[in-house]
């Protein structure tokens, strides 16, 4: 029984880590609930130097508000790297029609799991 509950738990927590692709996936994709579930809990969302914040819900709305109203066609990474404390930054564009917008992510890395740590977007002049 013991073997089983390890078994069990060993499981659950290799389907719970995230990977740096997953993250880069729902970036990609702009799927709010996706990028809200990899944030770690003390994360910032900053778009155009607002920081996003409330529930998860609420936090969720604003960035499915955002991405509705600038239809992005795709992400395109352009850097990424390491620096110290095991944090991993990605800097990319998301590209619309209309506009371009900066994208950096600030990742931690925990083991074989990585959480976003800040999320800036914003308009490039």
């Amino acid at each position: 029984m013991i073997k089983l509950a390890y078994l069990l738990t060993s499981f659950l927590f290799i389907i719970s880590t995230t990977s740096l692709e997953d993250i880069i996936n729902a970036l990609s994709i702009q799927n709010a609930e996706e990028i809200i579930n990899q944030l770690d809990k003390n994360s910032d969302i900053i778009i155009n130097d607002k920081k996003i914040s409330g529930s998860k819900s609420e936090v969720i709305r604003s960035l499915n508000q955002f991405f509705d109203k600038n239809n992005f066609n795709e992400l395109k990474i352009i850097h990424s790297g390491n620096s110290e404390n095991n944090i991993i930054y990605l800097l990319g564009e998301y590209i619309s029609n209309d506009d371009l917008y900066k994208v950096l992510a600030l990742i931690k890395k925990n083991s074989n799991n990585h959480t976003i740590q800040k999320l800036t977007i914003s308009k490039k002049e």
